[in-house]
């Protein structure tokens, strides 16, 4: 039978061999654990450097972008002062102007003589001295009345005109014609202002505001009699009739 020292010895050398596996296998799994705390390390590093990468992109593009949208800002102001600019030059050019409207086409037809005619109506004599050519401006459609283009030598007498023309309500008939239909003189527009002024005369119409009418080639429009006057000078402006 063997004696208890020998099994306690037998028992001391397992309890160190296991205690030495243990231990081998403890540092194996810390050193594993260790390479995968660095591996984790380096890649939360890069992360966060790649983070900040983006972040730095981020504000380069915010910035360039802010950048791009004020040029543009800037840009549409260039352009919208370029355009008031031109279409000022184009009004003033016409501001001696008068554009008659209604007036049907006669055969050997004598606009010098029409707008004498006119002058007589209006009290306001009107001789071949005071005016350029005449004309009439061409037209798209076949059956439209083709307006008259009068050009005055002088500001002073398209004015007087104009303000005779404004108070009266002429007819085709009153220059001779068979029929009775309105005539309209009018400061002669140029393209942009015309559109323009049939915008703002929609919108007045669409919003119950009173008043929409041209001085000196300018466009004008009140809500009503008290109301500040709102000058057009752009489809901004127009926005403005609500």
């Amino acid at each position: 039978m063997r004696k208890t020292a020998e099994i306690l010895d037998e028992m001391k050398e397992e309890m160190r061999e296991f205690k030495a596996q243990f231990e081998r296998d403890m540092r194996c799994e810390l050193r594993e654990l260790k390479k995968t705390c660095e591996f984790l390390s380096e890649k939360f590093e890069e992360a966060k450097l790649e983070r900040a990468e983006l972040a730095k992109e981020n504000k380069a593009l915010k910035e360039a972008n802010e950048k791009l949208v004020t040029e543009h800002e800037n840009l549409k102001k260039q352009i919208s002062e370029h355009e008031q600019t031109m279409t000022a030059s184009e009004q003033y050019s016409r501001n001696c102007n008068l554009e008659i409207k209604g007036i049907p086409v006669m055969e050997e037809e004598n606009l010098p003589q029409t707008l004498q005619q006119i002058g007589e109506l209006l009290e306001e004599n009107i001789e071949e001295s005071d005016i350029e050519v005449c004309h009439r401006v061409p037209v798209k459609k076949a059956n439209a009345i083709p307006n008259i283009i009068v050009p005055f030598r002088r500001r002073a007498k398209r004015d007087a005109v104009l303000q005779k023309a404004r108070q009266a309500r002429l007819s085709t008939h009153d220059l001779g014609h068979p029929s009775t239909t309105a005539v309209f003189i009018n400061e002669h527009l140029c393209p942009l202002m015309k559109q323009l002024l049939c915008m703002a005369i929609a919108l007045k119409k669409a919003k119950n505001w009173r008043f929409v009418w041209t001085n000196g080639g300018n466009i004008m429009a009140g809500k009503d009699e008290s109301a500040p006057i709102l000058h057009i000078r752009n489809a901004q402006d127009v926005d403005r009739i609500v």
